[in-house]
This record gives C-alpha cells, sequence and structure tokens, in this order.
C-alpha cells in the first residue's frame, strides 16, 4: 500500500525524466557533435540551476571540516553521473530508450543487492535471499523478452 503519495508521484515522474535523459543527451551529442561536449554542457547547466535553487532556498554551503570528514568515496557520485550520461548517449540510439532503461535499472538492483547484502557504503546489511535472487532472474527474463520483440 502506497502511503506516501506525494514522494511516490515525484519519483514516478523522476523515473519518467530519466528516460528521456537518454534521447535527450543523444541529440545534444549529434548536435555539438561530440559526447563530451554535450556532456559538459549538460552539467554545466545543471550546475547554473542548482545554484540558483541553493541561492533562492539560502541552502547552507558546507564548512571545510565537513567537506574533510566526508568519506572519499562519496566524491564518486558525481562521476557516476558523468559516466551514466556518456553510456546513455552512447547506448540509447543504439539499445533504444526501454531496453537501455531496463538494463540501468537491472544493473542497479544487482548493486543494490550487494550493497545491502555487505553493508556497503554504510549501510545496515540485509542479506541476500531467495526473493531478491528470484527478482533478479525476473527481471533477466524481462531483459531477453523485450529483446525478442520483432524489429
Amino acid at each position: 500500500m502506497i502511503t506516501n503519495w506525494p514522494i511516490f508521484l515525484a519519483s514516478l515522474i523522476g523515473g519518467a525524466l530519466i528516460a528521456a535523459q537518454g534521447p535527450i543527451y543523444a541529440r545534444m551529442a549529434s548536435g555539438f557533435g561530440h559526447q563530451l561536449t554535450a556532456t559538459l554542457i549538460a552539467f554545466w547547466i545543471a550546475t547554473l540551476a542548482i545554484t540558483a535553487i541553493c541561492v533562492f532556498t539560502r541552502a547552507p554551503m558546507p564548512r571545510l571540516v565537513q567537506i574533510q570528514n566526508m568519506p572519499w568515496w562519496v566524491w564518486l557520485g558525481a562521476l557516476i553521473g558523468v559516466y551514466q550520461v556518456l553510456v546513455s548517449i552512447s547506448a540509447v540510439p543504439k539499445l533504444g530508450v526501454g531496453t537501455f532503461i531496463v538494463i540501468v535499472v537491472f544493473g542497479q538492483m544487482i548493486a543494490a543487492q550487494l550493497y545491502d547484502h555487505f553493508g556497503w557504503f554504510g549501510l545496515e546489511q540485509r542479506a541476500l535471499n531467495w526473493r531478491g535472487i528470484l527478482g533478479l532472474t525476473l527481471m533477466c527474463a524481462g531483459i531477453l523478452v523485450i529483446q525478442m520483440r520483432p524489429e
């Protein structure tokens, strides 16, 4: 049962917008003539947007001691975003949006099971069980079914 409809709907819209990113970035790359140029422009726009939001909301800026106390791996988040944009630019035109998104979500679910099982990134450990394995198996079957569509 869904108990928090605003968060559910925001997440659903977020998923729809993520699906739009690949085609948008691919079009940018073809228009600019290079994947890296499109990625640079996209992150430049994102930086301007989040800067404006921080200024408008008066979000507090981190203190140096807070930055120094962060684990080294938190800085990987931005690099993961760059990687994902670059992959989407290449993959979406070749695979299609649907197949790309399903494969991305499958990769997310495999990683999520590992992160939970081992308690990586400071998470509480949650052992991998037959339900998780079944879910991953069904997702893999879904990818195969999508790939069997007649062209």
